[in-house]
């Protein structure tokens, strides 16, 4: 009778929750863990004999289940406190920061990412270009006295400077970076936290850094992509970001959305706060300085460019931001006049760990 009545409350509480999850409004997005929410499925008999209209009604009622996030931070206080697990997930916090397990080293990934860049200078690149690259350092890298495993950094750079033949010029940025650089909740580092990287590039390259005063501009709160993982009652990170009449007036070309845009875009995004920066992720985009007379760059490049590549524009009458994950190496052919350009290669060591997503 008992065990009756224990199943009978189990029923009830499923069937609350379901007739909960109906009539609560369905939510659109996600801002903890910045991504679109499944909406109600359309039904229609291709769909159910595929076994599609029932594998969205699932992502559906995941996505829509009452209380969700609260159920999610329950789980993760219960895995830290109750459990004393390092991690929940693959996301710990240190030092009032959140960050993500790094990968295990992946040798078929890096040896891709030597195979693309090669690929890219025969297929492209002239004698007359001067090619550089730089690996960015996740900010796992600056931990100290910490019980969680780290990426083989150095091994990684060793690697690069052997397997990339001379004509490639490595710019280390791991002894200019610190922890403080990269934001809380977030993997990205803070852009007025970088202007000595930007300088330090452009005069590596042999070129003249030009830095006229900014302004500093605030956009909050900013969500990272590590705050939603965490699951946890983190206070938010603060974007701010530097600019002035220059970069103001300047028109970024976006080939994707084949339309002029501004180099800041503090609402062009409901999810990722992070997209202000040159409309974060984008296949290829082209900016023109006219107040600049010389200097033409390429970059090909990962989302934290998005936040450099201001502070680098007036320095070069001419920036291409080539982004691999979304656009084809064959492509290039017909969209980039590839002459006297220098070319940089500015990669985090995610993306490089992870090189097959670059096409």
């Amino acid at each position: 009778m008992k065990d009756n009545f224990i199943v009978g409350e189990f029923i009830l509480l499923i069937f609350g929750f379901f007739i909960f999850s109906i009539l609560l409004p369905d939510e659109e997005i996600s801002l903890s863990e910045r991504r679109k929410l499944a909406q109600f499925p359309n039904f229609s008999v291709d769909a159910v004999m595929k076994g599609n209209y029932f594998n969205d009604l699932d992502q559906y009622f995941s996505d829509q289940f009452p209380y969700r996030d609260t159920f999610r931070r329950i789980k993760a206080y219960t895995q830290f406190s109750l459990f004393q697990k390092l991690d929940n997930e693959g996301i710990f916090i240190q030092d009032g920061s959140v960050f993500s397990l790094s990968s295990t080293w992946n040798q078929k990934e890096i040896d891709h990412f030597i195979g693309k860049l090669t690929e890219i200078k025969e297929r492209y690149l002239t004698k007359q270009q001067n090619i550089y690259y730089s690996v960015i350092p996740d900010k796992n890298a600056y931990l100290e006295n910490t019980l969680y495993p780290k990426f083989e950094y150095s091994r990684l750079v060793t690697e690069l400077n052997h397997q990339l033949d001379v004509d490639f010029h490595y710019i280390d940025l791991f002894s200019k970076l610190s922890l403080e650089d990269y934001y809380r909740t977030d993997i990205h580092w803070r852009q007025e936290k970088i202007v000595d990287i930007a300088s330090y590039l452009v005069e590596e390259m042999n070129h003249y850094y030009v830095s006229r005063e900014k302004e500093k501009k605030n956009y909050s709160p900013f969500y990272g992509s590590l705050y939603g993982q965490a699951a946890l009652p983190i206070s938010p990170d603060t974007i701010t970001y530097l600019t002035n009449d220059i970069l103001e007036s300047i028109e970024v070309w976006n080939f994707e959305d084949q339309k002029m845009e501004s180099v800041y875009q503090p609402n062009s995004s409901d999810i990722d706060s992070y997209d202000l920066f040159l409309s974060g992720p984008t296949p290829l985009l082209e900016i023109e300085n006219p107040n600049q007379a010389e200097g033409e760059l390429i970059i090909f490049r990962d989302s934290f460019a998005s936040s450099l590549t201001p502070l680098l524009i007036e320095s070069y009458h001419h920036i291409t931001l080539i982004d691999l994950r979304y656009i084809s190496t064959d492509l290039l052919e017909n969209l980039v006049d590839f002459t006297n350009q220098d070319i940089l290669f500015l990669y985090s060591v995610p993306v490089i760990n992870q090189s097959s997503i670059l096409k």
